[in-house]
């Protein structure tokens, strides 16, 4: 191997191609960062701007056609929230319970520290009291994280240009379903 190839990831490739991909890579993180809390992400292609969104589910409205001028921030489609709804809803309760658990684990947590301290509960029953309130507390961690998952698909839920230009394909339509779990579905391209 000579001075002009390196292993990358297992592949073989050549420094300036490495360098390349690099560089897209960093200007691409500048442009979603620059776009700050915007629900999509574009990535450039011959034709214009892939614009994707990282919300799966299915298309309520579209609010834009091929050829249509649209200006930055405005509302280009949006995702049927029925399901997102019902999700923000459990995960709600979810962390109402987990913090109604957590509660009452730590209060039998105190009682058994103060039983055991009189010497009338034993370490085994101490230790089941430290571990229910383990639980409980790991169970709260994980519902605030759902909660904020639901709230995060609701924030994203609808679909706004990143930038001023013009639809150059349309590729979504209502009613369909879009699933971006393994990798983000092209929904519209913009130049």
């Amino acid at each position: 191997m000579n001075n002009l190839y390196t292993k990358h990831s297992g592949y073989l490739v050549s420094k300036r191609q490495k360098s390349a991909v690099f560089f897209r890579a960093r200007f691409l993180l500048l442009f979603i960062l620059l776009l700050g809390g915007t629900s999509i992400s574009a990535e450039e292609s011959v034709s214009g701007y892939q614009i994707t969104s990282p919300v799966s589910g299915v298309i309520k409205k579209v609010y834009v056609q091929n050829g249509k001028k649209v200006n930055q921030g405005e509302l280009l489609l949006e995702f049927d929230n029925t399901l997102i709804n019902s999700n923000l809803a459990e995960a709600q309760a979810q962390l109402k319970l987990a913090k109604i658990n957590l509660s009452e684990a730590k209060k039998e947590l105190e009682r058994a520290n103060e039983l055991y301290d009189r010497t009338v509960l034993s370490e085994h029953d101490l230790q089941l009291a430290k571990i229910s309130y383990s639980k409980a507390s790991a169970q709260y961690s994980s519902s605030k994280n759902q909660l904020v998952h639901a709230q995060w698909d609701k924030g994203h839920s609808k679909l706004y240009s990143p930038f001023n230009g013009r639809v150059v394909k349309l590729l979504s339509y209502q009613g369909q379903y879009v699933n971006n779990k393994l990798s983000a579905q092209t929904l519209l391209i913009i130049k």
